[in-house]
């Protein structure tokens, strides 16, 4: 495989992180634009916001967050970073890509939820338009935050359901706050008919796995620690599930530490439906093309399987049938040629 083939061929991407995908300069004009200057200089910065190889665990890869938080608290400035991402997956033709957000964390200054969900939306509807990217946005709850903060969110899930949102999340430091304790939450949006996919199985317990799908979610994010129990994973398997993998992430994270425990191969052989994100574009110096050309290196992968993890992508998003029709055959033309 080439990597120019991997960028030119179209691509699906179900799990990628708002505002872990702030490119630097971007946050620089923001920071000018506002008057507030970064603490980094244009050389420091990108160093800054980007995780070391050998973080000691998903908190301090998270860190990375809270130098471009404080920038993020307008609409204006929402609706630039939601554009410029389309703008970057347009680079390596993304054809679709679902982007999820935590709305709360964009609140600080006064904005309501409303108000930061509009933000994106038009953001994502800019770029669309401008691109050729077509996009979605799915909101996250917090792990952290309280009960009743995370049901707003999944109540503005609800309001703009199939209105540019499509789906709930939740997110944050699995290992302090596993996934059986949001129960009423999940029930809840289960209740609105609101599609879930989960942050589960990062961590390294494979029961928050098995809770989350109970619950209701038809996708999984990482889901590494599947790997570890054969009983969930059949699970996993019998229901159809979504195994969204970030491989860049998932070592940074030390969701795994050694390439022979990355359970990639596993989960292909066992006929799971796993598909390949970046999780975090900036934080995980990544982007698609980069994640399919690691895969070929540490496992050969070809065309024709990356064709199928882009395809798998597809059934697992929260599209409508004939969306998924569409992209199912431009995926199916634009191989035909690589096979």
């Amino acid at each position: 495989m080439e990597e120019q083939i991997i960028q030119h061929l179209p691509k699906i991407e179900l799990h990628c992180h708002l505002d872990g995908s702030v490119r630097p300069h971007i946050l620089e004009r923001l920071a000018q634009e506002q008057g507030n200057p970064l603490p980094y200089s244009s050389a420091e910065l990108a160093s800054k916001l980007t995780a070391p190889e050998d973080c000691e665990s998903l908190l301090e890869y998270l860190e990375r967050f809270d130098i471009v938080l404080p920038y993020l608290q307008t609409a204006e400035a929402i609706e630039l970073i939601s554009y410029d991402l389309i703008e970057q997956v347009a680079e390596e033709n993304v054809a679709y890509i679902e982007v999820r957000f935590a709305p709360l964390l964009f609140a600080h200054q006064g904005l309501t939820i409303n108000q930061i969900v509009e933000a994106v939306i038009a953001g994502l509807k800019r770029g669309e338009e401008v691109f050729g990217v077509k996009s979605n946005a799915l909101l996250c709850g917090m792990r952290h935050h309280t009960n009743s903060d995370n049901k707003a969110v999944v109540e503005a899930t609800k309001n703009y359901l199939n209105n540019g949102v499509v789906g709930f999340d939740i997110a944050g430091d699995e290992a302090q706050f596993p996934a059986d304790l949001y129960t009423d939450l999940i029930t809840l949006a289960k209740k609105y008919a609101i599609p879930l996919t989960l942050h589960a199985g990062e961590c390294g317990c494979p029961q928050n796995v098995l809770t989350s799908i109970k619950l209701g979610a038809t996708r999984v994010g990482h889901g590494i620690a599947i790997a570890k129990d054969d009983a969930i994973l059949a699970e996993c398997k019998e229901r159809g599930t979504v195994i969204e993998m970030c491989p860049t992430s998932n070592f940074q994270t030390k969701a795994v530490t050694k390439l022979e425990d990355y359970p990639f191969k596993k989960f292909m052989d066992a006929g799971l439906n796993i598909c390949i994100n970046t999780d975090n574009r900036t934080v995980s110096n990544t982007t698609l093309t980069k994640e399919y050309t690691k895969l070929h290196k540490w496992y050969n992968i070809d065309y024709r399987c990356m064709e199928q993890l882009n395809h798998n992508a597809v059934n697992g998003a929260f599209i409508s049938d004939n969306e998924k029709e569409q992209l199912h055959t431009l995926l199916k033309t634009a191989y035909y040629d690589y096979k």
